[in-house]
């Protein structure tokens, strides 16, 4: 295995990539965001790796399974990599809510936004290098996660994708 530190952009998904519809877990219903196709291919054209960091609390409320989860983010890299010949390269997320979870779903969990949890567990599996690093999200809860893993934090803006990525790799080379 390749021991030399990469740079990530961590996503949030729902809002950040995708039209955040509330518990989305059916590709058909997936709709993507204006500039998105461009923005993850320029992501990796400049050798970042692409992380998404998702809360996923309608597993836990019983709306639908973690199986359906990740069959939509399969669906979501068989997509992208028919579209733009990149994917993304892993997807995290949190199946647990403390008040509306269900059974084994129902407790605080560490990796659930805005803790860290996700974030530091993608650092560690992927030998992230930090200072290179950000995320995107479009809620104060992804705030928060990156603040305290101590990741570059960008809130999603209302312009299209690429040229939000296109500005924050300008201010940041």
């Amino acid at each position: 295995m390749n021991n030399k530190k990469k740079p990530v952009v961590f996503l949030d998904r729902d809002g950040v990539i995708n039209k955040d519809t509330g518990h989305l877990h059916k590709y058909k219903d997936f709709k993507w965001l204006p500039g998105v196709f461009d923005a993850l291919k320029l992501i990796k054209e400049k050798n970042y790796l692409i992380i998404v960091i998702s809360n996923q609390s309608g597993i836990g409320r019983g709306l639908y399974t973690e199986n359906d989860v990740k069959f939509l983010h399969k669906k979501i890299n068989i997509h992208l990599k028919k579209k733009i010949n990149f994917k993304i390269d892993d997807f995290y997320y949190c199946p647990y809510h403390p008040k509306y979870g269900l059974g084994k779903y129902k407790k605080k969990s560490f990796d659930r936004k805005p803790n860290p949890g996700m974030i530091l567990k993608a650092i560690k599996k992927w030998n992230i290098k930090k200072e290179e690093s950000f995320m995107i999200g479009d809620k104060k809860s992804d705030y928060i996660a990156s603040k305290k893993a101590n990741i570059k934090f960008f809130y999603k803006s209302d312009q299209r994708f690429i040229t939000q990525i296109k500005k924050i790799f300008g201010d940041i080379v």
